[in-house]
């Protein structure tokens, strides 16, 4: 009698825990495979921003300036008018649209082009909401018409630099020291797994012109204070015992959990060195694995157990679409020229179908199916460049022994006329003598 009482009780117990276990995972669903980011700022990051979020296949990006300073080189010069005109253009027109993005990149931001309405809607989504944001060089400036309006803003309430603090210090000339990547064990990993390498590129960093020599001789780099309550991932040395909290480091990467959401501060800027792919000083190679696993981070995906074998997949997806590019105009130039590509384009359909469904295990966080299934696709490139060679050396093969034809057989034909006309003579008639009268 007991049994058939508790034998019932058992029963809905597991089906509660079921109807929980399925809830939980409903919920886990319910988050996009692509993460929609609003990216705006100062309009020399806005390229940089584009090109991140674009080439990361998690992200879904809307990018537009929000600052009247700076170049953007495709535009030129931008104007007030012109940052008004894109922000009436770009940014969501309710807050109920601005909610479908999760993270939001305010890159040096000029808080004055934003409205109060906009600045409360982007403190409500943060405040309310599980949502992730990045600002960079948050004391904005030494100047008082982009620093105040920032400061200003209830927006700097949700990140987690202390502008107060720093408007307050004193304004010290100093030289920038090593980048150091801490690793300690509660950290989450973000940064930690590209320790080693990111720190032997970067032993001199003052995020600014990272190897100018004038920023070696004093100018001012920039200065962040942390909150109470944030977590530092890395930072900068100095030997004039700047920084907070600890004396001599100065925090370059650090984040705080807000209300509900998790919000980064950058000491530098997007196209500073750490985070500018420019070649013309030192490139990061893994700019784009930080920017991804903070964005992942602060929306509550898991990140990678292996972010090196993460890196690589990234790296062999761009390379995959560069030589895909190549082919493609490869292809073109020998069809210009009278081939029949058809089946190179068939076979290139199919290294792209494989390529695709490499995406779809990396968006499904298969990162290992991922790294397999493309390299897969890059042994079908390598196999098509070969035949896209051998087509193209054909054709032009024929194109050269038509021009040769023609050429030797022009060349002949001359040859001949001048042969009969000059050497021959075979058309010239004798020439004859006229008898003369005498008178």
């Amino acid at each position: 009698m007991a049994g058939d009482i508790l034998f019932p009780r058992f029963l809905s117990l597991i089906l509660a825990l079921l109807l929980l276990f399925s809830s939980v995972s409903v919920t886990a669903e319910e988050k996009p495979r692509r993460i929609k980011v609003i990216g705006m700022g100062k309009a020399e990051s806005t390229p940089i921003l584009k090109m991140w979020f674009t080439t990361e296949p998690s992200t879904d990006p809307l990018i537009f300036p929000a600052s009247s300073f700076g170049r953007v080189i495709v535009i030129g010069d931008l104007t007030g008018e012109d940052v008004k005109r894109y922000m009436r253009i770009y940014f969501p027109r309710s807050y109920e649209a601005l909610l479908e993005y999760e993270f939001c990149f305010l890159a040096q931001v000029d808080m004055s082009f934003l409205s109060p309405q906009q600045e409360r809607w982007i403190y409500d989504a943060l405040s309310e909401h599980e949502r992730g944001g990045v600002n960079t060089r948050s004391i904005m400036s030494a100047h008082d018409w982009i620093h105040i309006p920032w400061r200003d803003s209830v927006v700097s309430d949700a990140f987690p630099n202390d502008v107060e603090t720093i408007a307050a210090a004193e304004d010290p000339k100093w030289e920038g020291g090593r980048l150091v990547i801490r690793d300690d064990a509660d950290l989450p990993s973000i940064m930690k797994p590209f320790k080693e390498p990111v720190e032997g590129l970067f032993t001199y960093y003052s995020a600014c012109a990272a190897d100018s020599a004038s920023w070696r001789q004093g100018t001012q780099p920039l200065m962040t204070i942390p909150k109470p309550g944030s977590v530092i991932l890395s930072y900068t040395q100095n030997n004039q015992k700047l920084g907070h909290p600890v004396p001599g480091q100065i925090a370059h990467i650090f984040y705080w959990r807000w209300n509900s959401s998790v919000t980064f501060t950058f000491q530098d800027m997007v196209f500073n060195t750490f985070w500018s792919p420019r070649e013309a000083i030192r490139s990061n190679p893994y700019a784009l694995d930080i920017i991804t696993n903070i964005i992942w981070f602060s929306t509550g995906r898991e990140l990678p157990d292996d972010s090196l074998k993460v890196h690589e997949f990234r790296t062999k997806m761009y390379n995959f679409n560069i030589r895909k590019g190549n082919l493609i105009s490869l292809l073109d130039f020998a069809e210009s020229f009278g081939a029949n590509p058809a089946r190179e384009y068939e076979k290139l359909n199919e290294a792209e179908e494989i390529a695709s469904d490499a995406s779809d295990h990396y968006l499904d966080r298969n990162f290992d199916f991922a790294y397999e299934t493309v390299e897969v696709a890059l042994g079908r490139i390598d196999t098509l460049e070969e035949e896209v060679a051998d087509l193209k050396d054909r054709t032009l093969m024929w194109v050269y022994a038509v021009e040769w034809s023609v050429m030797t057989g022009a060349f002949l034909v001359a040859g001949f006329v001048l042969w009969t006309l000059m050497v021959r003579r075979a058309l010239y008639k004798e020439v004859g003598q006229t008898r003369t009268s005498s008178f």
